[in-house]
């Protein structure tokens, strides 16, 4: 053993800053593939399906209230099963339900999207 322990310590810093200069490249390129692929990151304007909001009902049940191609569903979502539960249709409903933002949990990738 004729390291000193300055030089493992030095040794151990830069292979740490390394292997997280790593992990952050990687997970930049996931993100930049994600958004070129529309799969995260934010949905396109184009998209034909948009998250209104979303209510925890129960262990592993929720409700979502979704605009799909201009109409706007109440599913309940259960890990077996996703129902249509009805439409809205008063405009009054629509226009207070258009203006909600998504109440679920902020996606991983999201908390890079300012850099």
């Amino acid at each position: 053993m004729t390291d000193s322990y300055s030089y493992l310590l030095i040794k151990a810093v830069l292979t740490l800053v390394f292997v997280l200069g790593v992990m952050g490249v990687v997970l930049y390129a996931v993100r930049y593939y994600m958004r070129r692929s529309g799969r995260g990151g934010g949905a396109k304007a184009s998209s034909p399906i948009k998250l209104l909001s979303t209510f925890f009902i129960g262990q592993k049940k929720n409700l979502a209230i979704v605009e799909v191609a201009g109409e706007v569903l109440v599913l309940g979502i259960t890990p077996n099963s996703i129902t249509c539960l009805t439409k809205v249709e008063r405009n009054e409903a629509l226009q207070e339900l258009r203006k909600l933002e998504p109440s679920r949990a902020i996606p991983f990738f999201n908390v890079f999207k300012g850099l």
